[in-house]
């Protein structure tokens, strides 16, 4: 990847991020200014992703993705890795390392590649230790496109239970405000059941997969 993209923003209390992809910051910045230059209105706050055509962000983020080598044709998708448990959003692939977990986004719960972004820069923020990078892009052309994130694999005893979860969000500062579901008053966190956050066996927590959003 070439070096003209903006620089990245730190996120997280100590930086931890996975070893491989682009900074989600970067490319998120990028594709912000070129749809403020598509409207021809700099004034415009593209950080209300719900102002974006998502055909016309997808089609921008395509050039993008092209002319900085971050593009994979779709039939390679199974050279990811060995196919793992897939969610409701994610074709997930373990890489043939056995470190690094590929997600293919399929934008279901996000709609836009903006919504995602900013959803996945606050994760890293809150929880750096399985934060995301953007590895590339697939899809079918013309408005269709799947973001390629990467996340560190964690080696896992087990599933979280309900009380080590409520305890974790509570030291980090979240109250429940119901089942799975936390605020600390800015930020609110959902989706925090069982099987996406991860305890090892030293007793520690991960949290992979979460719906995140500013208040």
């Amino acid at each position: 990847m070439n070096h003209d993209l903006p620089q990245s923003v730190p996120q997280g209390s100590n930086g931890a991020m996975p070893k491989e992809g682009c900074p989600i910051e970067i490319f998120a910045t990028e594709l912000r200014r070129r749809i403020k230059e598509g409207s021809g209105n700099a004034s415009e706050n593209f950080r209300d992703v719900s102002s974006v055509n998502p055909q016309d962000e997808a089609l921008i983020a395509e050039d993008l993705a092209r002319t900085e080598g971050m593009w994979m044709d779709f039939s390679e998708i199974a050279n990811l890795g060995t196919p793992f448990p897939n969610g409701v959003e994610n074709d997930v692939y373990l890489n043939s390392n056995g470190n690094l977990i590929y997600k293919v986004n399929n934008l279901m719960t996000s709609k836009t590649l903006l919504a995602l972004f900013d959803r996945l820069i606050l994760h890293n923020s809150l929880f750096p230790q399985t934060g995301y990078k953007l590895k590339g892009f697939t899809g079918f052309g013309n408005g269709s496109i799947y973001p390629i994130l990467s996340q560190d694999f964690i080696p896992y005893e087990r599933e979280a239970t309900p009380i080590e979860i409520d305890m974790y969000m509570a030291a980090l500062g979240f109250q429940k405000i119901s089942d799975a579901k936390y605020s600390n008053e800015t930020i609110e966190v959902s989706d925090l059941h069982s099987r996406n956050v991860l305890r090892d066996k030293d007793g520690d927590l991960y949290v992979i997969d979460a719906e995140i959003k500013r208040l």
